[in-house]
């Protein structure tokens, strides 16, 4: 999931602090409220970016650095940490403010996705606006969070995790892994240094701290997607009388990122999706090839198949080029196809070679598992999962309680439910606990001016019910349903959001509340025939930008924003599964 918060302040809110020195059994000590200090900010120093992110800039890119405090519980430290930057320009001269954006994760790097998606963000914000991001700590290069020497040692453990129902007694192997998983970080030192510093409250400071260093009246104007969701009501929470244009797509519930073990209410609308999935096929065969090899089945029939083939694989997996693709293979590669239309021609792909007859097993191999090769590469960090497991409050070792908090996950969606389990087992045993977090709820967040909240129809990973869920939460909040597919709204392009958001930017414009704007086409014809992004840009009020200087923006590909969204998505939550 792309998928969060950011610092604040706010006068009714609950800090729980830990003691600047080392964790005693996990407790988190009361202290006074770190926002309440202040803390000098440097200057950013803008200049010409590194070659690996000009290469893959859509427009032209500054980069700069920014000394924040370290550990903002230690008022009177000297210890400081460079936060890496990416600025795109305004399109219009002179910028009128700083936009700041978070990509989801966590986990997620973000300087090359801003460079990637650079064109299409400035257009959609109106040009009138610098646009900012950063690599959050724990991520990339700031703070990096490992807890292994290197990735063989990982591998060693995350393989030990898996999906919560891929075999009878899969339960009990997830939760002695993820005890090992949490031990295996807990006794790393470079883990135990850094866990305490890599929390969603900090980075939500670090996020203030760019904005008093760009914006006069220090004020936040943000865009956050999957778990920048959560980023972002931290943000509102802890700032609100800072909060000016708070956008918020893709709602990731940041009670239950917080406060409860199981994030189920992002798959709420996973089966709904995967449902959508088979009647867009059955809708396009000219696109589905699913659909022409079986030109007599139903959308319904289909889907039966699909989750009778997922069934079958549990116990009787295909050998191939020395892996054995089964149960779990499938089902990830599902959940990561459907965050958007690009690449639902995958699993459209996946999905005919197993249920076409006769089975061509050699053919269903290569297509699965040159998807899973290609597109889901294991991770280089634990940046996901430590920042997670950091952030999320309740812990308990009980075998009965992880399993109970598994089935809550199962029931919401029968698709995806089970592949939360790993996530779970883990975050219930760690131990390492963040030096903040915020822990007074969102029911009681009054932010400057109103979120402005989008959800899609159809994303399988955050629902159109925790959007709904969070604007009821946060009173004064507005939601616009995206009526697309994929992840967040930027996945599948639709002129009545791009327009929502332009205006929300530009004037402060929000739409009615419960609006539903409709896509400029269906999944399966975006995803063959476009229009891309690009392609919308005169409706937009902009022609396509010349003014880049960047060799990759000369040689651009038509659907560079299309492919630079599928990376994105697979970069977002692909972690622990």
């Amino acid at each position: 999931m792309l998928l969060f918060q950011l610092p604040g302040l706010a006068k009714a809110a609950v800090i729980l602090l830990a003691a600047a020195t080392t964790m005693a059994e996990g407790k988190i000590a009361r202290h006074a409220a770190a926002e309440k200090r202040t803390y000098p900010t440097s200057a950013i120093q803008w200049q010409p970016c590194p070659a690996d992110i000009n290469t893959v800039a859509a427009l032209d890119v500054e980069c700069g650095v920014l000394t924040v405090p370290l550990d903002y519980t230690a008022p009177h430290s000297n210890e400081t940490l460079d936060l890496s930057l990416v600025r795109v320009p305004a399109l219009k001269k002179p910028a009128k403010h700083s936009i700041l954006l978070n990509f989801g994760g966590p986990g997620a790097e973000a300087r090359h996705a801003l460079a990637e998606l650079s064109d299409m963000l400035q257009v959609v914000t109106g040009g009138e606006h610098d646009l900012i991001t950063w690599d959050p700590r724990g991520t990339a290069e700031t703070l990096t969070f490992s807890c292994f020497d290197n990735t063989t040692i990982r591998t060693q453990f995350t393989s030990q995790l898996g999906l919560g129902n891929a075999s009878d007694v899969q339960r009990g192997v997830i939760w002695a892994a993820g005890k090992n998983y949490a031990d295996a970080c807990a006794n790393y030192p470079d883990a135990q240094k850094k866990a305490p510093i890599i929390n969603t409250a900090f980075t939500a400071r670090d996020a203030m701290q760019i904005v008093d260093a760009v914006e006069e009246d220090r004020l936040l104007r943000y865009w956050g997607f999957s778990y920048g969701t959560d980023l972002g009501a931290t943000l509102a929470a802890l700032f609100p009388e800072r909060a000016e244009k708070v956008l918020l797509d893709g709602v990731y519930t940041p009670n239950q990122y917080f406060y409860e073990r199981t994030d189920s209410q992002g798959f709420a609308s996973a089966d709904d999706t995967f449902s959508e999935f088979f009647r867009q096929c059955v809708a396009t065969p000219e696109v589905c090839s699913l659909a022409r090899s079986h030109p007599n089945a139903t959308a319904k029939q289909l889907e039966s198949a699909a989750y009778d083939l997922i069934e079958e694989l549990k116990y009787r997996p295909i050998p191939y080029n020395g892996a054995i693709l089964g149960y779990s293979e499938l089902k990830i590669a599902i959940r990561f196809g459907l965050y958007a239309p690009g690449t639902w021609l995958e699993i459209d792909s996946i999905l005919n070679a197993f249920l076409t007859e006769p089975r061509n097993e050699t053919l269903a191999g290569e297509t699965l598992g040159g998807y899973i090769s290609l597109s889901l590469a294991a991770p280089v960090d634990d940046a996901g999962i430590g920042i997670e497991c950091v952030d999320k409050a309740p812990r308990s070792n009980s075998f009965d309680v992880i399993s109970a908090s598994i089935d809550e996950a199962q029931a919401v969606s029968r698709l995806l439910g089970d592949s939360l389990a790993a996530l779970i087992a883990t975050c219930a045993q760690w131990t390492l606990e963040p030096r903040e977090r915020y822990m007074d709820g969102f029911a009681k967040v009054k932010p400057l001016k109103p979120l402005f909240v989008i959800g899609n129809t159809y994303d399988s990973a955050t629902s159109i019910k925790s959007a709904r869920n969070f604007t009821e939460t946060v009173k004064g909040s507005v939601l616009l349903e995206h009526g697309g597919v994929g992840h967040a709204s930027i996945a599948q392009p639709s002129l009545c959001t791009a327009r929502a958001i332009q205006a929300f930017f530009t004037n402060g414009t929000l739409p009615e509340p419960n609006t539903v704007c409709k896509t400029v086409t269906t999944p399966f014809k975006y995803a063959k025939f476009g229009p891309t992004w690009q392609d919308l840009f005169p409706q937009l009020g902009y022609e396509l930008p010349k003014s880049n200087q960047t060799q990759a923006a000369r040689a651009r590909p038509r659907d560079s924003t299309e492919e630079a969204i599928k990376k994105l998505s697979r970069r977002s939550r692909g972690v622990v599964s």
